[in-house]
């Protein structure tokens, strides 16, 4: 019974440590870190060029395609910004890379649909 107890005791010890130091060090993140400070700085410039270009481009929101496309854009740039704010470059061009596929792809998409209705 003592053994038991003991190794009961020795548990929630550990448990507790474990806890207080992940708590403690929860403010000494070593990963990059995003601020408020942060948000005033400029982005990449390859960034700021998709979004000159993505409010450029016309999209029929109404239609279900057009919105999705438009969404998933501006959530990658939106992912692009926070990892350039934590300087993960290979994220950063990654997401800006997958948002210039999408916006690349509707506005070739919409030439053809333009061009077929221009021609009737």
């Amino acid at each position: 019974m003592m053994k038991v107890l003991n190794w009961l005791v020795s548990g929630v010890l550990i448990s507790l440590l474990v806890v207080l130091a992940g708590v403690l060090t929860n403010n000494m993140a070593y990963v990059g870190k995003a601020n408020a400070d942060d948000s005033n700085k400029s982005h990449h410039a390859s960034i700021v060029k998709i979004e000159r270009i993505l409010a450029q481009t016309e999209f029929d929101v109404s239609q279900k395609r057009d919105l999705l496309r438009k969404t998933r854009i501006e959530f990658y740039l939106a992912e692009a910004k926070q990892a350039d704010l934590r300087n993960w470059t290979f994220k950063r061009d990654d997401l800006i890379g997958r948002a210039k596929n999408i916006l690349v792809h509707h506005q070739t998409q919409y030439a053809v649909a333009t061009s077929e209705f221009a021609s009737i």
